[in-house]
């Protein structure tokens, strides 16, 4: 893996000499100058990275003694250069450090320097002349390597420090500062990169590797035990580290050994001899045989190998290099269009690089790229180049933020194709077009103008896109209105309701459109309209007979968002079972209403199902949502494409729900992006605690010092998993619960459809649930005569990723294998064990109709034995069998996703500004759910706006930039430039005076 950090002190940064412990060497490994700005330097060659100008070049200052970065002095706290560490996956390690192989770390060694030669690539510069921004790619990096063996709890962990130094060298010969914002966007890119280049120089030492899953690999002959029992040890020194010395009476001999070896700066050779028979003894107790490939079974596998690849080569016509290249770039497109309906090139090439890394080259898989965006597999975006000092801007947010490039950034508009660019300076400028390409050339070449990420969609999606959209326009004034206006003025006579939702309610009963949508913000009384138009349905069909009344029926995203619809006289299920139930489609027909509530989350995919669907049965649909909270985690939002495509729509703004008005007006802001004046309004409720788990302890005590009945009316939001599983055990241990017990639950795996397909993607210890049954060679399935029955749980016990084929083991112990691909509707999950008591609060995390609660339910535990947990609930409770993994989850903290929805009197949130979950419509969401009272726990208050103001990157396939968009965007900017050179002669020539004759011809 690849991971950075900014290096801010020069002389901070001699620790990496002092913990260079190179196993095999007694001085350890002094670094190496690595980069083609190291040759302008002269320090290529023999030179080794001394202290002095490792420091001296860190604060900017050349051996020949001239300064970069004038402006800053010796010592301050400026970003001095990153820190690039790229470790080994764990199975090397051992290998090499463990059984002493050396060749490996050569090849790690070589496997660093290739990367970072990708890496350099991405090496620039800015510069300003004539207060104009320019940007100029360099290709030079003055880098420092220090090749680290160790973890810091003594495991063996090679890794290498790669120091990029904040400077670079200019065409011209002056060296300046690094603008590094493109390298830090290919950091994923550079890693995948390392690790598939890693894999290469392995198996050319004869070396077998085995996949796992989300593109990596391990060396095959050591298994994930032995890894496992390794980070063990890590994780256990770890911990007696961080109380630094008050459990060392706890500690083994070993673990005391461990500890003093860490804290001690040099190590000597017995320390070294010492160190090697520790880890052998843990690779013997842990089962691991590091000399299994050696000799005549490493040979005997790469013959095997290569006949294999010859057999494929003879059949197919291509290489097996190729074939894995195009399976890999294949994958990446599927995995990638699941979540997004744009992605770059280095997303499809971070992806493919680790999914092909046992099986061929980086050069192959770059082939296969540049071949499906020729041969109709993706659709390329149009070149498009922004200027430098767009390209400028955005570098200081990533400055600011190295995350920023996760999320939207203000530069989309600012990118132009160089025939629009072309264009809008004859239009800014008044130059003829020979002038114009001139200039446009020129700007090129100096770096004025910058070349953008190439992007993809898919014909799929954007297919796709287009239907749902035309299916809309044509269903406008197909259908009739269920009831005259003056039918729903008698309804709404003496009712509640206000404007707005009086409006809503009028326009579904009215209007005459197929397909109608209720854009209406959080907390503006969504459920109370949509009852009041059910009311207005149900009034109508019973002055009809049967045959012509109307039927409602009621759709969600989730189970637990159906009972609200339920509740509301519909009838209800969520919408992928109703679209999976195809002998239920026939029911619809020109008297059925269909409402989807949350249409916000519901994917492009689904909603454009859906829409087909009701279209050809001559049905209607009402969309109901907010285009503002989150957005569908799988690709596309038709919700909001609908809206701006001119769907007939009601709007309710009026929120209903915060009793406090503070909160209600920060609600406000949030909803129209105001979110710096929403954290302005909620700023005296919000606690700074720096450090996470201070912090998640703060919010705990916050939760369980309240009244039990006000415990159950607050809600905690946590941005991520991690955090929810921290906070709600500190709730527990807080909350003193009694009587408990350990209980195996499972915890959800997120997979996209295309992993799902894939053998690769499971690891063993995995459980996968089919949710429905599929029969075995009967069926033509190749389940190898087993039939997978629907709930049950099989865990996973090996791959095959030749066949793609997974083997599984049943509850009984019966294993068998199974093509994923044939057999796509599953789930998969993870085993934990938690401690579960009577008072406990649970979350379901999966429905289950035998017991009738369905996921997102919360419960609170009323016994524990040792065959059920019971939950309160009916007049017996609900009995759970946990005498297999159960699908519940502490309830205390919740995340984002399975908070949207909920309202309750008050809400405590983790606020983290360094989490990508951290950004607008996260914000949005958590602050409009409470009624009286909030919370915000924030880590840096001062950032809390900012790390809340960032846009999620959520793009329709309909969003790249293909001709028609790029005229639109186009002529936005020519008639803002027209605006404001129009402004700007007015403001020169008042309108006393009388204008030039050009400001006339502007006009006209």
């Amino acid at each position: 893996m690849l991971s950075f950090k900014f290096v801010t002190s020069a002389s901070g940064a001699a620790h990496y000499f002092e913990t260079s412990d190179d196993y095999y060497g007694s001085e350890g490994h002094r670094g190496e100058w690595v980069g083609q700005g190291v040759i302008d330097l002269g320090l290529g060659g023999t030179h080794a990275v001394d202290r002095e100008t490792f420091q001296n070049l860190l604060d900017g200052e050349l051996p020949n003694g001239q300064r970069i970065r004038l402006s800053q002095t010796k010592g301050s706290k400026d970003r001095k250069g990153i820190d690039f560490t790229f470790s080994a996956p764990k199975s090397v390690s051992i290998q090499a450090l463990v059984q002493g192989d050396e060749r490996i770390i050569a090849a790690h060694d070589a496997a660093v320097k290739k990367s970072l030669e990708l890496l350099q690539e991405f090496a620039a510069t800015r510069k300003k002349q004539a207060g104009l921004s320019f940007r100029e790619r360099t290709g030079k990096l003055v880098t420092a390597t220090f090749r680290h063996e160790l973890s810091r709890a003594q495991d063996p962990q090679l890794h290498t420090h790669a120091i990029v130094m904040n400077l670079t060298r200019r065409a011209d010969g002056e060296w300046r500062a690094l603008s590094n914002e493109d390298m830090l966007k290919n950091v994923k890119v550079v890693g995948a990169f390392y690790r598939a280049t890693l894999a290469a120089e392995l198996k050319a030492l004869g070396y077998d590797l085995r996949e796992t899953r989300k593109g990596g690999w391990e060396l095959a002959h050591i298994p994930d035990t032995a890894i496992r029992h390794f980070s063990q040890r890590s994780r256990e020194i770890e911990q007696l580290l961080a109380a630094r010395g008050q459990d060392r009476e706890n500690a083994t001999t070993a673990q005391k050994q461990l500890i003093t070896l860490a804290t001690r700066r040099k190590k000597t050779e017995s320390d070294r001899a010492w160190l090697r028979q520790h880890w052998l003894q843990t690779a013997r107790e842990a089962g691991v045989d590091l000399g299994a490939q050696d000799g005549f079974a490493r040979r005997a596998s790469r013959a095997v190998s290569r006949a294999g690849d010859t057999a494929v080569e003879k059949l197919t016509g291509r290489s097996a290099a190729r074939k894995a290249a195009d399976e890999a770039i294949d994958f990446a497109i599927a995995h990638l269009a699941e979540r997004q309906g744009i992605f770059s090139r280095g997303e499809l090439l971070e992806v493919a690089y680790g999914r092909a890394a046992t099986r061929t080259t980086t050069s192959a898989v770059e082939a296969a790229l540049d071949k499906a965006a020729t041969d109709g597999r993706l659709l390329p975006e149009l070149p498009l180049y922004q200027t430098a000092r767009s390209l400028n801007i955005s570098a200081g947010e990533l400055a600011k933020d190295p995350r920023a490039s996760r999320f939207k950034g203000h530069d989309e508009f600012e990118k132009l194709t160089r025939v629009s660019w072309i264009a809008l300076t004859m239009s800014a400028r008044g130059q003829t077009q020979a002038q114009a390409e001139a200039s446009v050339d020129a700007a090129i070449r100096r770096g004025a103008l910058i070349s953008a990420e190439a992007r993809f969609a898919t014909p799929e999606a954007k297919r796709s896109e287009i239907r749902l959209l035309a299916i809309e326009k044509a269903g406008r004034g197909r259908v009739p209105a269920v009831v005259s206006l003056e039918a729903v003025s008698t309804l709404l006579a003496s009712s509640d309701l206000n404007a707005g939702q009086r409006e809503a309610v009028a326009m579904v009963l009215t209007a005459r459109d197929r397909f109608v949508g209720i854009q209406g913000l959080a907390g503006t009384g969504k459920s109370h309209t949509l009852s009041k138009a059910v009311q207005g349905i149900k009034a109508q069909t019973a002055k009809l007979s049967g045959r012509h009344g109307f039927r409602v029926i009621g759709l969600a995203p989730y189970a637990s968002q159906n009972q609200a619809l339920a509740s509301l006289g519909m009838e209800s299920q969520t919408l992928a079972s109703f679209l999976a139930r195809t002998s239920q489609h026939h029911l619809l027909d020109r008297q059925t209403i269909v409402f989807l509530d949350e249409a916000g989350v519901v994917p492009a995919h689904q909603l454009e199902k859906l829409m087909a669907l009701i279209e050809k049965q001559d049905a209607r649909l009402v969309l109901t949502g907010d285009r503002q909270q989150t957005h569908a985690v799988e690709a596309g939002k038709p919700f909001e494409q609908l809206q701006d495509a001119g769907m007939t729509k009601a709007f309710l703004t009026e929120i209903k729900r915060q009793n406090n008005e503070t909160i209600r007006a920060a609600v406000v802001h949030a909803a129209n992006n105001e979110v710096p004046a929403a954290v302005a309004v909620l700023r005296n409720t919000v606690v700074e605690v720096k450090q996470d788990a201070r912090r998640h302890a703060r919010i705990a005590e916050a939760y369980f010092q309240l009244p039990e009945n006000e415990r159950s009316e607050t809600l905690i939001v946590a941005g991520t998993n991690d955090a929810r599983r921290a906070i709600n055990a500190l709730v527990r241990e807080g909350l003193a619960l009694s009587n408990g017990d350990k209980v195996e639950i499972l915890t959800n795996v997120d997979m996209t459809r295309a992993e799902l397909r894939s053998a690769q993607s499971y690891e063993a210890g995995q459980v996968v649930v089919p949710q429905r049954a599929y029969g075995g060679n009967g069926n033509g399935n190749g389940n190898g005569g087993e039939t997978l029955m629907k709930g049950e749980q099989l865990q996973v016990v090996s791959h095959d990723i030749r066949s793609n084929e997974l083997t599984v083991e049943r509850e009984g112990g019966r294993r068998f294998s199974f093509d994923p691909s044939r057999q796509s509707m599953l789930r998969v999950y993870e085993r934990e064990s938690v401690d579960l008591a009577p008072g406990d609060w649970v979350r379901v995390s999966a429905n289950d109709k035998a017991l009738g609660i369905c996921n997102g339910e919360r419960y609170q535990v009323a016994a524990v034995d040792a065959t059920h947990v019971t939950l309160k609930g009916g007049d017996a409770g609900i009995r759970v069998d946990r005498r297999r993994p159960v699908h519940l989850q502490h309830g205390y903290a919740s995340t984002i996703h399975s908070a949207q929805g909920l309202t309750k009197n008050r809400v405590l949130v983790d606020a983290n500004t360094k989490s990508l979950t951290s950004n607008r419509a996260v914000f949005y969401v958590a602050i409009s759910r409470p009624r009286n009272d909030i919370t915000l726990f924030t880590d840096d208050a001062s950032k809390l706006a900012a790390a809340m103001s960032r846009e999620p990157k959520k793009f329709a396939a309909l969003e790249l930039r293909d001709q028609r968009n790029e005229a639109m965007v186009l002529k936005t900017k020519v008639d803002r430039a027209a605006r404001s050179k129009l402004a700007a002669q007015v403001r020169i020539h008042p309108p006393t005076a009388r204008p030039p004759t050009e400001a006339l011809r502007v006009q006209r």
